[in-house]
């Protein structure tokens, strides 16, 4: 392993260790914590991050960098109807979720605190990160509709910014509380606040679908 080599997996440590204390603690996470809880030195983590902002900045673009690896890596089933290709594209979301369910919680913080404690440079690094983790969505929604013979009332793209408005504006609540019992419940309290928000999702998208496809 060559020294850039070191250095990324340097950095990607002390993300991954920020993205664990950002999840259980929020703000009250502080940098010298991070080093003492995970064996990081403080060198190393003051080389690669000068304060808790720009941590929290890095923590939030990875996290939405693997949510668009994880969707760009999707394979569409063309054997499948729509409603079909849906439901097993969100189950793939769920899955992600369920192996990464801090992600998603310093996803929700970040949210929430954005107009707190990010700087205006912070703001702007994750907006860059957002607009292509967006654009992978689109790509995909657009993919999955051509993936059959279904003929459209309105434009593709009409129909991949519709699904783009609700995948990130409808399922939040129930997401957070799937997110709640992977961490804190048992196996039963998951399976159920699984299939609540697979079966929730699918209704909507049985709505949607419904009035942008021709019969």
């Amino acid at each position: 392993m060559n020294q850039q080599e070191k250095s990324l997996q340097s950095v990607i440590t002390i993300i991954e260790a920020g993205i664990n204390e950002f999840a259980e603690k929020g703000r009250l996470v502080s940098l010298n914590g991070i080093c003492q809880n995970h064996k990081i030195s403080k060198g190393k983590l003051y080389h690669h991050f000068s304060s808790k902002d720009e941590l929290l900045c890095a923590c939030v673009c990875y996290a939405l960098d693997n949510l668009r690896t994880a969707i760009d890596d999707y394979e569409i089933d063309s054997t499948l109807n729509l409603q079909q290709a849906f439901h097993k594209y969100y189950k793939e979301r769920i899955i992600h979720w369920y192996e990464n369910p801090n992600q998603l919680t310093v996803l929700r913080l970040a949210y929430s605190l954005r107009k707190k404690i990010f700087s205006q440079d912070s703001l702007e690094e994750i907006r860059k990160h957002q607009d292509k983790w967006r654009e992978s969505k689109r790509k995909k929604f657009t993919q999955i509709i051509h993936s059959t013979d279904d003929i459209l009332r309105i434009d593709d793209k009409t129909v991949a910014d519709i699904l783009l408005i609700m995948y990130e504006n409808t399922f939040q609540v129930l997401e957070d509380q799937m997110i709640f019992y992977i961490k804190n419940g048992n196996d039963q309290q998951i399976i159920q606040a699984s299939k609540q928000l697979l079966d929730y999702h699918d209704t909507i998208i049985d709505m949607i679908l419904y009035g942008a496809f021709k019969s």
